[in-house]
């Protein structure tokens, strides 16, 4: 039966990639929800700084110089910062992260799949191995009673 036992390592060996390729997805997974909130968390604060600096600017523009206006430019970059890193956190969120968690179920239920087939399949060679030879053998012993018998039988009809 040495082809059942280079099988036997051979599913140990799959078993061990598919737990490591989802431990591997779902650190992948716990990055990005991180980077997600640290994105959203960053873009929050810039729009929090922006939006103080223009309660402050309302009351102090009476005079317009370059560096007033490289000011009001500063801030308006920040601002633009601001809503370009909430879109992309947004776009984080919705797209990849989400592909990601699909790719993690559709993965853990190949594997669930994966031990069920492999557990009949066992059970299966189990009958066919154990159960189903048991019977065979069985049987041949009640033939080779059989036959013994005939013999005897036969030498006895012979001897006569």
């Amino acid at each position: 039966m040495g082809f059942g036992s280079n099988l036997k390592y051979s599913h140990d060996a799959l078993l061990k990639l598919q737990d490591w390729e989802l431990r591997l997805l779902e650190r992948v997974k716990k990055f990005m929800v991180m980077r997600v909130k640290s994105d959203k968390e960053y873009a929050s604060t810039l729009q929090n700084l922006c939006n103080q600096v223009d309660k402050e600017n309302t009351y102090h523009l009476d005079y317009i110089s370059n560096v007033s206006k490289s000011w009001l430019l500063m801030v308006q970059q920040t601002e633009q910062l601001s809503k370009i890193m909430k879109t992309h956190s947004e776009d984080l969120n919705s797209g990849p992260l989400h592909r990601l968690t699909m790719m993690i179920k559709d993965k853990q239920q190949a594997k669930k799949s994966y031990v069920g087939v492999h557990q009949q399949i066992e059970a299966e060679m189990y009958k066919v191995t154990t159960t189903e030879l048991e019977k065979l053998k069985s049987s041949y012993r009640q033939v080779m009673k059989e036959v013994n018998t005939a013999k005897e039988k036969y030498k006895e009809a012979v001897a006569k």
